[in-house]
């Protein structure tokens, strides 16, 4: 199926998944809401002030958005309505992997709010699992289509092959990607560190690029995580009624990571987030600076809890983190087109 053929079908899932997602929050909320605060009220309340009821899970949103928006994606892409084929496999595989990441990060939010264990488990053990998965899922694309373990470099600088080391090395390279969204919604899932919609807005804007300029299955999940992510940004706004929480962030990373591996863009994991890497590597300097001089560098665990510490409104802090993020994704256009013009000549 071409791209222009698949384009309407995506704006209609696209459209799916955002009412799926929206209308989730409608019902799940109250019940979040009622694992914080042990009071089910169904009303969810005035968004225009913050009564700090507001829960995590808002993973679970999306995934509802996400899950039968895949579903629906890969009967299109399939023609004949049932999963045969490589690009319809490929994204039936890509939610996979999403799932697992959603699962994981749901799990440590309920043992943090509904546990009340605000350590939660241990990062260590969330950090191999979600490695784990990185790799069974790049072993799946090669079962279902072939992965060459050859890489383009930019710059005319050929393909990188990694052979057997592709695994290992792509699957440490997604989970930190997946930890740098993280750390982009907050640190530690700490809500005082969140800034709402920040995290929303770049995962939307990363997912419309895909649904723009990727093809097959890549630009179907685009579509698709570009509905989920809109639905739960309403919610998620100032003042949150639901925080995207861990399942939300590992949600997001793991659905970035699936858009360029089964784009065949690993290298877009590199520059394309690279608002949430800043975020990321803040934290990781502030650290550092910590273990050093035993002063603290930032007032927050990353630069924009660090801004937001200082009193700057989240939609400014949204505001400033934009030209960040469109100068990766401008990069990704580039890439994209650099990529067609190398592999149409090979």
């Amino acid at each position: 199926m071409r791209y222009n053929e698949l384009t309407p079908y995506g704006g209609v899932i696209m459209a799916l998944c955002f009412v799926l997602s929206l209308s989730a929050g409608i019902a799940l909320i109250p019940i979040f809401r009622f694992y914080k605060t042990g009071l089910y009220k169904p009303h969810i309340g005035d968004r225009l002030r913050g009564d700090d009821s507001s829960p995590r899970f808002g993973g679970a949103l999306m995934m509802i958005g996400i899950a039968a928006g895949c579903i629906g994606g890969a009967a299109v892409l399939s023609k004949s309505g049932g999963i045969d084929s490589a690009a319809a496999k490929r994204l039936t595989a890509a939610l996979a992997y999403i799932i697992l990441c959603f699962a994981a990060g749901f799990l440590q939010d309920y043992v943090k709010q509904k546990l009340n264990r605000p350590a939660g488990l241990k990062e260590a053990l969330i950090f191999i699992f979600l490695w784990g998965i990185s790799l069974l899922f790049l072993v799946g694309l090669r079962l279902i289509s072939g992965v060459t373990g050859e890489i383009l470099l930019p710059f005319r600088l050929g393909f990188l092959s990694l052979g057997a080391f592709y695994y290992p090395v792509t699957g440490l390279v997604m989970t930190i990607c997946i930890y740098a969204f993280s750390i982009h919604d907050t640190f530690g899932g700490e809500e005082k560190y969140c800034c709402e919609g920040l995290m929303g807005v770049t995962v939307l804007l990363i997912s419309l690029f895909f649904a723009s300029v990727a093809g097959g299955e890549g630009s179907m999940l685009g579509y698709i995580t570009a509905g989920a992510a809109a639905g739960l940004l309403i919610w998620s706004f100032y003042p949150a009624k639901i925080y995207f929480g861990e399942s939300g962030q590992l949600l997001c990373g793991a659905a970035v990571c699936a858009m360029c591996i089964i784009s065949d863009k690993e290298l877009l994991l590199i520059f394309l987030p690279v608002s949430a890497i800043i975020d990321m590597l803040g934290a990781i300097l502030r650290y550092a600076h910590y273990i050093r001089t035993k002063k603290v560098l930032l007032l927050g665990g990353s630069i924009h809890a660090h801004l937001k510490q200082k009193g700057i409104e989240d939609i400014k802090i949204i505001i400033i983190s934009l030209p960040f993020t469109i100068a990766g994704i401008a990069a990704g256009g580039m890439y994209f087109i650099y990529s067609s013009n190398i592999l149409s000549g090979r």
